[in-house]
């Protein structure tokens, strides 16, 4: 009788591969493979394709499977090799399968493609036909009686019974596709449950024949951990993997290696001493980076920095480093000034008072712009107020002197003002609403904060940077493949620094000996999005609640921001946030 190393002695964890080609054969023999399973899923991941595309009439499965099996696999390792059969079909009865194996030399036979991996409606009407799991069983159990290895895929509680009563001596326990990659499945079973499950069927099998060794495959195990996790609940005689040892290590390991060849050959760049001297400014300030759309932009907010009267302008999408700007810009104030944001929905009138101040019967109450202590001011979105608001301001600024609106009465303006437009890197930084002479007023004294996903290149010291300033030792810090790296850069970074340092605080659950992979990464960027729904979510629901209080008032702006509790302008900005048209 033909036996895997060890398979007779109780104990020992059986590791059993099924593969594709004959590197991927050698390959695992050399790992400690204990056997062989050589199946069309294996050749069609080869191919590219996902496993279950070998559930597909894609291929003569017998043809596909005896042609690599017979012409790679076998010539080129020593241990067990099973033939995977596809008892399907008219050429399949257990003679024609036995003559198969004998003729190649094959050291037995695995039921696959096999009715387990098939819906259930499809199980039945191959069930049916006489040629569901029975046919799989009747067929491996001449194979077990040839003398050879007879390895059954198992997928139901009816199945294990059968199996277990015929008297099978190999039974794998399939929990479905393997989840994780780029072609896998996701995952839907928690390791608890396959746990569980194992170990029922496992106890299931052995009451009716003490003999079997019970094997694993599938589902959520994808990893050695995962496989221990399964085993500390079932007891377990060995494990089969496809895609966890072909396709995933094969996928990380060209991933990291190209990923590592890019970013070697992004190191190749280097600094003139006047780039490095802009790096060292913008890191003293919190904004880190080298990377060429980085430099051009600290150069340009460098020389903006050294014009004290001039108001400037700034455009930059959401969760970019404004504190870091306002502190380069202005370093006296650390970041820290007075803010008014005209999209915050402050009524103009308020607006109007803390820019300019306001007339009273006692005289003039001065505003940010008269008050002799200077400064900076960051007006956010000013494009949102009131057009003779935005007029106004523009005279104040260009004249630096401000009237006031009853005595007329000429005041110095002291203060400069920073201009801040949430913009998308694509447009033009000045908003097409922003009046006229604000526009001119401002014309060639703007500039872009790029952002995150145009100076990819810095991700990895983004990332150290973003650790170190919440207080976090860089020993700490989980480690990333390089293909974990990759597949950061390639992420858009819709909220940029914001997005990227929610990214760094789950890193730290995800942590542990080995760096994380690129399967890890994709499931920290899922969190994100959810975080992206979510917010989604709160749009659309103040969205609705706008447009029922519309409904309800008969589309009357004034009644609907009255029920609202929010001023006409604020309703209308909200609105043009929303995409709610007039």
């Amino acid at each position: 009788m033909v036996h895997p190393p060890n398979v007779s002695e109780p104990g020992n964890l059986l590791v059993g591969a099924a593969v594709g080609s004959g590197i991927a054969a050698q390959t695992a023999e050399r790992g400690g493979a204990d056997f062989l399973l050589a199946v069309n899923a294996g050749r069609m991941r080869n191919m590219g394709a996902p496993s279950i595309a070998s559930m597909l009439p894609c291929h003569d499965a017998t043809l596909l499977t005896e042609d690599f099996a017979a012409r790679e696999v076998l010539p080129r390792v020593g241990i067990p090799v099973l033939l995977g059969v596809n008892c399907w079909g008219a050429d399949a009865a257990a003679d024609h399968v036995l003559s198969r194996i004998g003729e190649h030399g094959f050291a037995g036979a695995v039921n696959f493609p096999n009715a387990t991996l098939m819906p259930r409606g499809m199980r039945s009407a191959l069930d049916r036909a006489g040629r569901g799991f029975r046919r799989e069983i009747d067929v491996l159990r001449r194979v077990q009686d040839a003398g050879l290895l007879a390895l059954y895929y198992c997928g139901t509680k009816e199945h294990a019974r059968t199996a277990g009563e015929a008297g099978l001596r190999m039974i794998l326990l399939n929990f479905g596709w393997n989840a994780g990659g780029s072609a896998g499945h996701s995952r839907r079973a928690s390791l608890e449950e396959v746990g569980l499950v194992a170990r029922d069927y496992a106890a299931l099998i052995r009451g009716i024949n003490p003999e079997a060794r019970i094997l694993l495959e599938g589902g959520p195990v994808v990893s050695a951990d995962d496989l221990g996790h399964v085993a500390s609940v079932a007891s377990l005689d060995g494990y089969v993997g496809g895609s966890t040892l072909d396709r995933l290590p094969f996928e990380e390991s060209v991933l990291n290696r190209i990923a590592g060849y890019r970013q070697a050959s992004d190191r190749r760049r280097r600094l003139t001493r006047q780039q490095t001297d802009l790096q060292r400014w913008g890191h003293r300030h919190g904004l880190t980076g080298s990377a060429p759309a980085m430099i051009a932009f600290l150069q340009r907010l460098r020389a903006l920095s050294q014009v004290s009267e001039r108001s400037v302008a700034l455009a930059l999408e959401p969760g970019a480093p404004l504190t870091s700007v306002v502190s380069a810009l202005h370093p006296d104030s650390r970041g820290q000034m007075p803010q008014l944001d005209a999209s915050a929905g402050d009524h103009a009138t308020r607006l109007a008072q803390r820019l300019f101040g306001r007339d009273s019967e006692e005289g003039h109450e001065g505003g940010l712009l008269t008050d002799p202590a200077g400064g900076a001011i960051l007006l956010r979105n000013i494009h949102l107020a009131l057009p003779g608001l935005q007029r106004r301001l523009a005279r104040s600024l260009r004249e630096r002197m401000l009237v006031t609106s009853r005595r007329r009465r000429r005041m110095k303006v002291y203060a400069r003002c920073l201009f801040v437009f949430d913009r998308s890197s694509l447009e033009a930084p000045l908003p097409d609403n922003l009046h006229p002479e604000l526009a001119e007023l401002l014309a060639g004294w703007t500039m872009t904060m790029p952002p995150l996903r145009d100076r990819i290149e810095d991700l990895g010291e983004l990332i150290e940077t973003t650790a170190t300033a919440s207080g976090m030792a860089l020993e700490a810090l989980p480690r990333l493949t390089p293909g974990a790296l990759q597949r950061l850069r390639r992420h858009n970074w819709a909220r940029n620094e914001a997005e990227l340092e929610q990214f760094v605080g789950r890193m730290l659950d995800a942590g542990g000996d080995q760096p994380l992979s690129s399967d890890v990464v994709d499931g920290l960027l899922a969190s994100d999005a959810e975080v992206e729904h979510a917010q989604a979510s709160e749009a659309d629901i103040e969205k609705r609640r706008i447009v029922d209080a519309l409904w309800r008032h008969g589309f009357n702006k004034g009644e609907t921001a009255a029920a609202l509790n929010i001023s006409r302008k604020t309703l209308y900005n909200r609105m043009k946030r929303l995409g709610l048209r007039e």
